[in-house]
């Protein structure tokens, strides 16, 4: 995995990804959720065992092949060491200490930093270790711009294992744990940049519709939007439309931006968006889907994205 951005800062963190013996719960994951999260194709994965007895899958008692958490956390650093160049026969040969001890000193350079990042926002979704995961965020989000650490660690996270704006069955005590901790610190931020005075400046209407319950991509945009001295009017999950109806009567709303990544809220896109355009005449409707192949050339104020970097580029 190679980093696409430059000029890291060289920070302090430069500890490996290790094994929290303190971690009670242990979770069994397939070879199919270890590639997901790792990389690693499936292929890849069964060479190496075969080859150099690298990974060591555990069995069930009716001979079903599992991995636990410590061999994940282990093929995340493998997956750092790789990417430095480092040969697989030779990271074989090495012992799980060996291994921690090789990603704790190797340099920390713009191609690992943010691979090294990225993997310790894994391992404390995997071992319930909130204190980890403050150390990383706090120190990513001090150092870069929120779009470079959203983009770059916690997305790559959330996806890896298996939660992106939705949730599947995939550890969904991990990723809940994950999600709501990456919730408080966005929380957090928006509160230390937010500037109560509004006076002058572009107002934004942020919401979910009904039956959209996942907000981290919301609250990146609130983010972004507050750091860029924007008015954000942030209303969270599940909204009915009617109840916006309001808000016309408290401010001039310039944009209103709200995802629509469910399958009932693709289905009632243009619904959603014919109400806001009634009710809000003028304002810019920016809905969040991936699906771009919806057509809403009846609107005039409509611009559909699908990516942070579209959002990004609204703003610039």
């Amino acid at each position: 995995m190679k980093c696409h951005e430059q000029n890291f800062v060289q920070l302090f963190l430069n500890k490996s990804i290790h094994y929290h013996k303190f971690a009670t719960t242990m979770a069994n994951y397939s070879i199919e959720q270890l590639s997901n999260i790792t990389g690693f194709s499936k292929l890849l994965i069964r060479t190496w065992e075969n080859r150099y007895k690298l990974f060591v899958p555990q069995r069930t008692p009716t001979n079903i092949r599992f991995y636990d958490d410590e061999t994940l956390v282990k093929a995340l650093n493998v997956s750092i060491l790789k990417d430095k160049g480092y040969k697989i026969s030779k990271i074989a040969s090495l012992t799980n200490k060996d291994i921690e001890d090789l990603v704790r000193n190797v340099t920390l350079n713009d191609e690992v930093y943010h691979l090294k990042q990225l993997n310790k926002v894994i391992e404390s979704a995997l071992t319930f270790n909130k204190a980890l995961f403050h150390e990383v965020i706090n120190a990513s989000l001090d150092s870069y711009d929120t779009l470079y650490v959203y983009k770059n660690i916690l997305l790559p996270a959330l996806n890896r294992i298996g939660y992106l704006w939705l949730t599947n069955d995939i550890l969904p005590s991990q990723e809940h744990f994950l999600s709501e901790l990456i919730k408080q610190k966005l929380y957090s931020r928006i509160d230390s940049v937010m500037d109560d005075d509004v006076q002058g400046k572009e107002v934004w209407l942020l919401f979910l519709p009904e039956g959209e319950h996942h907000e981290i991509g919301l609250l990146v945009a609130s983010l972004i939007l507050t750091e860029n001295n924007k008015s954000v009017i942030y209303l969270g999950q599940s909204v009915p439309l009617k109840s916006l109806d309001i808000l016309k009567d408290y401010f001039t709303i310039n944009k209103i931006l709200f995802f629509a990544i469910a399958q009932s809220s693709v289905s009632r896109l243009e619904k959603v968006v014919s109400y806001l355009d009634e009710t809000f005449s003028g304002s810019e409707i920016i809905p969040v889907t991936r699906n771009k192949d919806i057509s809403l050339k009846g609107f005039k104020n409509v611009k559909i994205i699908s990516t942070i970097d579209e959002f990004h580029s609204i703003l610039n």
